[in-house]
């Protein structure tokens, strides 16, 4: 019977059975190697392993200086007259109205960018459509 892991620990145990020295060899169907990183899943840590060139669990998580630098431009962008919001595609952009295909090419924001302004006071809830874009966010 095969144990699923789930655990750092899990892994750690399973691989301790073994000389540390040995080389481990890894097949996924994604092929490059495998990555092994922090990642999060609907705001909770996880430690993501998935093929190098192909996959990825969950989302990077957001650190202060990305949450600064993404939520000040979002809200200059918000309060200025070039840009427009639009959640039509099922995630929080910017675009620049009058052009062909303009919400297409619009400056995508992290959804927990948008979250976290409106929790902090920042944005009022009925200027951004939170509830849409995590109805179609698909790690939520």
């Amino acid at each position: 019977m095969v144990k699923h892991l789930k655990t750092v620990a899990d892994y750690i145990q399973q691989l301790s059975q073994y000389p540390p020295d040995w080389p481990v060899e890894v097949d996924t169907q994604a092929g490059g190697g495998v990555v092994i990183e922090h990642r999060e899943i609907n705001g909770s840590p996880v430690i993501g392993i998935y093929g190098a060139n192909g996959g990825a669990i969950g989302e990077a998580p957001l650190t202060e200086e990305e949450y600064q630098a993404k939520s000040t431009s979002f809200l200059r962008m918000m309060n200025g007259s070039l840009y427009r919001y639009t959640s039509l595609h099922g995630d929080h952009r910017m675009y620049i109205p009058g052009r062909q295909n303009d919400t297409c090419f619009g400056i995508h924001f992290d959804r927990r960018v948008i979250e976290r302004l409106v929790e902090e006071g920042k944005l009022a809830k009925d200027r951004v459509d939170i509830e849409r874009v995590q109805r179609c966010e698909p790690l939520r």
